[in-house]
This record gives structure tokens, sequence and C-alpha cells, in this order.
């Protein structure tokens, strides 16, 4: 048997809810996010990366085999309560979908970089400064991906002490023809003054909300301020506007498990756009 070389840093069980049948080897719409030609795939053979959780380790796979083995499997049990019940979980039985919050976060290539940019300004200005002074200490600022994946870990404890302290809304969809979508980078936190430049906001950041497309007619909604929790109906006008956001913060594609995906336009107005024709059908 060969190496597993191509990890995933989306989980497959995961993606499998945004399919029809809800299986690892269902058919699902890839779209690229820069106007190519959208091409039919499936869970199993997105968002991955050829060794993307290798460490310097004897056992090489180690943390590629601890997600497989001990995460996914909890997600997997999360996804399938939130599909079957339609129902937020009790905060007492909320880790797991805590879980899958976390690891959207954290897992992704975009957050990796987030997490390399410092580490890298800092070992290439060592490395231009060496040219002129002798720094003795120089390998001291190099790093390797071993380094960038135990940095990922201790943060994902970080990331789940604040998921839990968050409030929760999950709103569904109960229309057949209307889909929630997904993308290479599912993890949307958003906040009223993003827009304003030189404004940076985090996790814990007051009024920042955080949303995630759970499958294909479910989404968890997030924030630091006290509401009160529970499952509502989603209407057209909350659907449009993730799947629009969902596309707007993929890193190269979008999932959907039809042609005809809802958005919104600037004014607010729900519509259709088929991916295929890019026909626009408005309500």
């Amino acid at each position: 048997m060969g190496r597993k070389a191509s990890h995933h840093f989306i989980p497959v069980t995961y993606l499998s809810e945004f399919t029809k049948e809800e299986k690892r080897n269902s058919t699902f719409w890839s779209v690229p996010n820069n106007n190519s030609k959208p091409f039919v795939t499936s869970p199993i053979k997105t968002c991955k990366k050829r060794d993307y959780y290798t460490i310097d380790h004897q056992n090489s796979l180690m943390v590629e085999d601890w997600y497989a083995n001990e995460i996914e499997p909890k997600i997997k049990s999360a996804l399938e309560s939130v599909r079957q019940n339609k129902t937020l979980p009790a905060r007492e039985d909320r880790d797991s979908l805590l879980l899958l919050v976390a690891t959207l976060y954290i897992r992704t290539p975009s957050n990796r970089e987030r997490i390399e940019a410092p580490l890298r300004i800092e070992r290439d200005m060592v490395q231009s400064m060496s040219e002129d002074i002798n720094i003795l200490n120089k390998k001291d600022f190099e790093y390797s991906q071993t380094d960038l994946i135990k940095m990922e870990l201790k943060i994902l404890n970080m990331v789940m002490d604040n998921l839990s302290k968050k409030y929760y809304r999950l709103f569904y969809i109960k229309d057949e023809n209307i889909d929630f979508i997904t993308s290479d980078d599912p993890f949307h936190l958003t906040h009223p003054y993003a827009h304003k430049k030189g404004f940076y906001y985090g996790l814990g950041t007051p009024n920042t909300m955080l949303s995630i497309p759970v499958n294909r007619k479910t989404i968890l909604v997030g924030i630091n301020e006290e509401v009160v929790e529970g499952t509502y109906v989603a209407n057209k006008e909350l659907v449009g506007e993730v799947n629009t956001n969902t596309v707007l913060q993929s890193s190269n594609f979008f999932y959907t498990p039809k042609e005809d995906v809802l958005f919104i336009n600037e004014y607010g107005k729900p519509y259709f756009h088929n991916i295929l024709t890019s026909k626009k059908t408005f309500f």
C-alpha cells in the first residue's frame, strides 16, 4: 500500500453534507471563483494538498492519522445529529459541533498562511541583515512545516475555549429547491466595521459574528454578545446573503449540489444564478 500523500484540509465528512446523497463519493459542482468553467467532482477528491500534514517525526503521518481517527468521527456524529434533528444542540452537548467549527477555521491553507506570515517576515529580515551583520543565532529564525502544524494544534485548544463562550443560533431551510453552499474556506467571520480601513478584528472582538454552513440546509451563527439561543427557519434573503459571502470569502472554489445557486444582489434582492449559463432568475 502506498503512503498517504494527499491530505484533506477540509474534512470529507463535512464536504459530503453538500452533496445530494451525503456520501464521500457523491458528486457536487466545484466552481472556481476566477470565472473558469465549473466541473463535477466529489468530496473525497476535493480540498486536499500533497503532504499537508506530513511532519518531521518517525511517524510522519501522526497528525493526519489523528485528525482522521480521532477528530473526524466526532465531527461526523455532530453533522448527523444536526441533519437528523434540525436542532441546535444543548450547550453541554455542543463540543463536537464546535470542534467542526474550530477545524474549519484552523486547518485551511489561508489560516496556515496567517500563522506563517510573521515568521516568514522575521526570517527574511534576519537573512537580509545577515548580508551586512554577522548574526550568530540566524538558525533560531528558521522554521519548518512541522513548526507550523504544532502552532495549529496549540491554537485549536484556544479556539475551542473561545467558541464555547459564544451564543449560537441554527438556521435551516425548509424549501427543497434552495440550498446553502460551502467552499474551500467556509469559516466566515464578520464585523459591522469590517469595511473600515485599518480596523482589525478576531474571534473575541465585540460584535463579531461567525457563520458556518453546516450542511446544504443548515448554517450555524455565533456571536459574543448574549442572545436567546435556538433554531430558526432561514428565509431567502438570509440564504442569498450567506451564499454570496461564501463565494466572496472562498480561496479558490465553492461547492454546490445544484446548478442553480441562490445569491443576493446589492439591493438585497435574492435571485437564482445558474453556474453553467450565468442566467439570473429573480423572485
